[in-house]
This record gives C-alpha cells, sequence and structure tokens, in this order.
C-alpha cells in the first residue's frame, strides 16, 4: 500500500514541475521583461559570436600535424605542435573514430 502512495506522489510531482508558470511570450499583450530583453540581448550576442567563427573557420585551412604523436585531447597542445611546425595554430579533430590534430593557417 505504502508503494502505491509514494508512485502516487511520485506522478503527482512529475505532472506538477511539468506543469510549471504560465508564460504568454505568444500572447499579442504580453509585456516584456527586463529580464527576458537581457536574455534577448544574449542570444543576438551569441548568433554573432558564433558568425565571427563560422568566418575565421572559413578563412583558414586544415592541414593534418606530421609532428603529433598519439591521441588529440587537447587543443592548447596541439596548437603548440602545430606553432613550432610554422602554422597559426591548431585544434583537436575527430577523425575516423580517432582524435587527431590539425593544423591552421590562412588560406
Amino acid at each position: 500500500m505504502a508503494m502505491y502512495r509514494t508512485l502516487a506522489l511520485l506522478f503527482l510531482l512529475l505532472v506538477a514541475a511539468e506543469i510549471g508558470t504560465i508564460d504568454a511570450k505568444g500572447s499579442k499583450y504580453a509585456k516584456k521583461t527586463i529580464h527576458s530583453m537581457i536574455g534577448d540581448k544574449e542570444k543576438k550576442e551569441e548568433e554573432k559570436e558564433k558568425e565571427k567563427e563560422e568566418e575565421e573557420e572559413e578563412n583558414h585551412c586544415l592541414s593534418q600535424s606530421q609532428q603529433f604523436k598519439g591521441f588529440c585531447f587537447s587543443s592548447d597542445t596541439c596548437a603548440a605542435v602545430c606553432m613550432k611546425e610554422g602554422f597559426t595554430g591548431g585544434e583537436c579533430k575527430l577523425e575516423n573514430a580517432m582524435r587527431k590534430c590539425f593544423c591552421k593557417k590562412p588560406c
């Protein structure tokens, strides 16, 4: 009997947690709060940063490092090896189920 009570209580808690608060974002009468406006600005800034990163990636060519040995777990270590090879930087990437060091240089 105690198990049924526990299951019923757990079910009610899950249902209550899913209901949450009523949000009027889709309503034409909804007022923007300061918190939501700050969140919108943060989202726009994140989108701009992603666009910049994509542009930077497009302007860089990748080449697998010749001197890096073993699995690539740290992009910082990879970048240091690539700098010794004469590249501008490096990063670890997954290729054929193995993480390898790829060096970057401007195209």
